[in-house]
């Protein structure tokens, strides 16, 4: 496949897309049904564009299913870079249940191996993190797994997200972490240099905050479907107002929206891997993948956007 500029995984060694696909909008479930006939012609339009880094979850409803048929029936599974994570997280009484999660999601996928299998909500001790870390282990030794990570917690970003990933880093048992950072929400940076030193990959998601930074939205507007509801009615009018303020200076030629500068910031670190983006519609796919040929945002907008909201990631995370 040609296409998108790719990148290494930290030491997974995986060359992925940029721009990975966040499969969970077509699983149905949050951000509202989408026939299958739909979901399949977007997972199309992101592997004919050369992506090839896909991510979904047992909890993204149909989403593995889904990919699981065109995969098989496209004969494209070993083209792309697959990853899925644990069904639930965060406790040692969910622990018992990973091997059979991990198996539904071979089963659903219809493939013999998942290449990046994170936990999803991962526990915060630390016993319960290397107990769970233990059965990835496991299963890795017997070639279900080839690399293993940790999608961080959220939706909220705070002191204790960066401690949370600084501790799954120090374990030094992690291929790669998923976290939450966008322009609004920018304290994660502090890990990245930390996680790139011990060779751990960084994959970023809600780089666009679930839509609130797409520039559809004017202060007002109150979105409350799925989990955007957890953002307060202020909270959400504030982000539309600062969006106004970006949109003044950063949408400039050959940027077009706000949505592409959102996801251009988040690429920028070095350190970062991928920038996962979702899609509902076929339309939005190809506009998403039409964002990894934009240039760099420029020093001086960069340098703005981290001056401005560097500071401020509590003050726009839900309640």
């Amino acid at each position: 496949m040609t296409g998108p500029r790719k990148r290494i995984l930290g030491r997974t060694g995986f060359e992925v897309s940029e721009l990975g696909f966040g499969a969970w909008p077509i699983g149905g479930v949050q951000y509202g049904p989408v026939p299958e006939g739909e979901a399949i012609r977007v997972i199309l339009a992101y592997l004919r564009a050369g992506g090839n880094f896909i991510d979904t979850a047992r909890a993204y409803g149909q989403s593995e299913a889904i990919l699981g048929k065109v995969l098989r029936q496209e004969k494209l599974r070993d083209q792309v870079v697959l990853a899925t994570k644990t069904q639930k997280g965060g406790s040692l009484e969910s622990i018992p249940a990973i091997r059979a999660e991990l198996e539904e999601s071979l089963r659903l996928l219809r493939t013999e191996y998942i290449d990046l299998y994170y936990l999803h909500m991962p526990p915060d001790g630390v016993a319960a993190m290397n107990q769970a870390l233990d059965v990835l282990e496991t299963l890795k030794s017997e070639g279900k797994i080839r690399a293993l990570g940790a999608s961080i917690k959220g939706p909220a970003v705070t002191v204790k997200t960066v401690e949370l990933c600084q501790q799954y880093i120090r374990s030094g048992r992690i291929d790669a972490l998923q976290v939450v950072y966008s322009i609004l929400r920018q304290k994660n940076a502090e890990i990245f240099g930390y996680a790139y030193e011990k060779g751990v990959g960084l994959v970023i998601r809600t780089s666009i905050e679930s839509g609130f930074l797409s520039g559809r939205y004017r202060p007002g507007e109150v979105i409350s479907d799925g989990h955007r509801k957890r953002w307060a009615a202020e909270t959400q009018s504030l982000i539309f107002e600062k969006v106004i303020e970006i949109e003044k200076y950063a949408i400039q030629s050959p940027y077009t929206s706000m949505a592409e500068v959102a996801v251009r910031f988040a690429l920028e670190p070095q350190e970062v891997s991928s920038v996962i983006v979702g899609a509902r519609t076929m339309e939005q796919m190809k506009k998403n993948m039409a964002i990894t040929s934009l240039p760099p945002l420029g020093a001086s907008i960069m340098g703005k956007l981290k001056k401005d909201f560097g500071d401020l990631t509590e003050t726009f995370s839900p309640i």
